[in-house]
């Protein structure tokens, strides 16, 4: 993402992505840049291939956070505590101890000395009951979309927060009053914004952290663990530096891994491109995962940490499945990011995109990339010219499968699948609370058109006709609302072919192309690319055409303090 599915992946329902940040750029000479490529194409020759057998070498966690490696918190199992059955269980490796640490009722820290330990939850009575105002401005399937609508409130003077309790959502600021949260929402009355709606919750209980040491049972609301070994295992897989379990913005908690960039990249690069991917496709990947992580470190603002670890964000899996090639890939690239007029670049990718990448405005709300673009996915010839806006036009298209850099790659280059009118509606009901328009009561779909697509061939507006007790009501899906809706579909590039029994409308064709947004970087593409004689570099250019690789240290960012020291108040 990224914001993307990984090539290694089975099809997920999400997608990733941007920020804004003030800096410039000394760049990487044209020299550097050539002897960048001649190491990474000689890396590429000579990689080893072995998997890594030991989740982690001491050698392997030696890089220090430095202000150009800087410290992460990735939350590696949000929304924990949702139910009294959760647990989390946390274990040193053999011949190591866990240290738990933990605040006091008189402010100081107490500290306890255990190989594992298991964390659930306990639910506990309030004093007296909570009542928790939210006003929830719209909702998304991607944070960029959300990020664009949080700029458009900000512009009228209403403070907002971006949230994620499922899917995305705007909300307005916690810091306004119940008061005040009525007269937003009658102001968005007023203006026709029908999405916006207040929810009002009661609490009677809080949900707590529970564990058990020496026979005695503690009960509190954040705790941190490190392990004497520096690295631990929670759950089934094993991660570098330190945890802390927090609370977030919806009751529950987060269980948050502290780590280095550079470390982080370990669980990263072999998921997101696959460990058998050419080696100048994975040094592409780490230079991307590196920017990308960079650039979002704003997206769980709300909730006190950076990243996630699933496909909202970039797929991190710790050092569990860490490989040779792709640590190498890393170590090759360190410091390197990409970036456009000396910042750094929005750098979401996808799995596939169907033959044509899309320009960021087809599938997200918000000011146009530069350097994300609609172009034709073929070697050589991304200035192609490609109009598929028109249906004939676009039907053709799809029936072409040769030529392009996914085709025999990617198994979801081309696909179709159907569903039925019962699947649909499923489907629809499941999501609809998310869309952030207003729906009416509803028995069924009656049916579904495409009304309007991007050049790129994505569906800009889809129209569904739907039954209900005063006839037929008809609403707008646009962009990545379409799969909010749908999650079934892999991407937006697709057409419909309705089917019928009789003259009764049964379900519909899908018939499409490509995995994720399709925005950037193709993780399938850039395999032939690879085997193509592409370096990094070139590929790279490829796909985000005006760009520039630069050292994360010539650039002016506002990074984290590199300490994993984290609070555990």
């Amino acid at each position: 993402m990224a914001s993307c599915q990984s090539p290694t992946a089975q099809p997920r329902r999400f997608l990733r992505t941007p920020l804004r940040w003030r800096k410039q750029s000394s760049l990487i000479s044209g020299l550097g840049l050539l002897l960048t490529a001649l190491v990474l194409r000689a890396a590429d020759a000579t990689g080893v291939r072995k998997e890594a057998e030991d989740p982690v070498l001491p050698a392997q966690l030696s890089a220090a956070a430095t202000p150009e490696n800087p410290i992460l918190h990735v939350g590696i199992v949000q929304r924990f505590g949702r139910s009294e059955q959760d647990q989390v269980e946390l274990a040193a490796p053999l011949g190591s101890f866990l240290t738990l640490e933990f605040a006091q009722a008189d402010g100081s820290t107490q500290r306890q000395r255990l190989p594992q330990v298991t964390v659930g939850i306990v639910n506990r009575a309030l004093a007296s009951p909570e009542t928790v105002y939210r006003l929830i401005l719209s909702s998304h399937k991607s944070f960029e979309s959300a990020e664009a609508s949080a700029n458009s409130w900000e512009s009228l003077g209403i403070r907002t927060e971006i949230a994620q309790p499922q899917e995305w959502q705007v909300w307005a600021s916690r810091a306004y009053t119940p008061q005040q949260l009525i007269q937003i929402q009658q102001y968005a009355q007023k203006e026709g914004i029908p999405q916006v709606r207040l929810e009002v919750q009661e609490r009677r209980e809080r949900a707590e952290l529970s564990w058990v040491h020496e026979h005695f049972r503690y009960h509190r609301t954040r705790l941190r663990v490190t392990s004497d070994a520096g690295y631990l295992r929670v759950n089934d897989r094993y991660y570098a530096g330190s945890i802390t379990i927090q609370p977030n913005a919806y009751g529950s908690y987060t269980v948050v891994n502290a780590v280095p960039l550079e470390t982080y990249l370990r669980g990263v690069v072999p998921h997101e491109v696959g460990p058998g991917a050419p080696f100048a496709a994975m040094a592409a990947q780490a230079i991307l995962a590196r920017t990308y992580a960079l650039k979002n470190l704003h997206r769980f603002q709300i909730d006190d940490y950076h990243l996630c670890a699933n496909t909202h964000c970039q797929v991190y899996k710790g050092l569990s499945g860490t490989h040779p090639r792709a640590d190498e890939a890393i170590r090759q690239t360190s410091g390197l990011v990409l970036t456009y007029k000396g910042e750094l670049v929005d750098a979401v990718y996808s799995s596939t995109n169907g033959g044509v990448s899309a320009a960021f405005e087809d599938v997200w709300d918000g000011d146009p990339r530069p350097y994300l673009r609609r172009q034709a996915d073929i070697a050589h010839q991304p200035g192609k010219p490609l109009d598929l806006r028109q249906e004939s036009s676009f039907q053709a298209f799809l029936a072409q499968r040769e030529g392009f850099n996914e085709a025999g790659v990617s198994r979801l280059f081309r696909w179709e699948f159907s569903l039925s009118l019962e699947e649909l509606n499923t489907q629809l009901r499941a999501g609809q609370d998310y869309l952030g328009i207003p729906m009416p009561t509803w028995s069924s779909i009656a049916g579904m058109q495409i009304l309007e697509r991007s050049a790129s061939g994505r569906v800009q507006v889809m129209q569904l006709d739907l039954q209900t007790a005063e006839g037929i009501r008809s609403i707008l899906l646009r962009k990545d609302q379409v799969r909010l809706a749908f999650p079934r579909l892999y991407s937006t590039l697709f057409r419909i072919e309705p089917l019928k029994q009789g003259e009764r409308l049964a379900g519909y064709r899908f018939i499409g192309g490509g995995f994720g947004h399709g925005v950037g970087l193709s993780q399938y593409g850039s395999y032939t690319l690879a085997r193509q004689g592409f370096n990094a570099a070139q590929i790279l250019a490829f796909y985000y055409p005006g760009t520039t690789l630069a050292p994360l240290g010539s650039l002016s960012l506002q990074l984290p303090a590199a300490s994993a020291a984290y609070s555990i108040r």
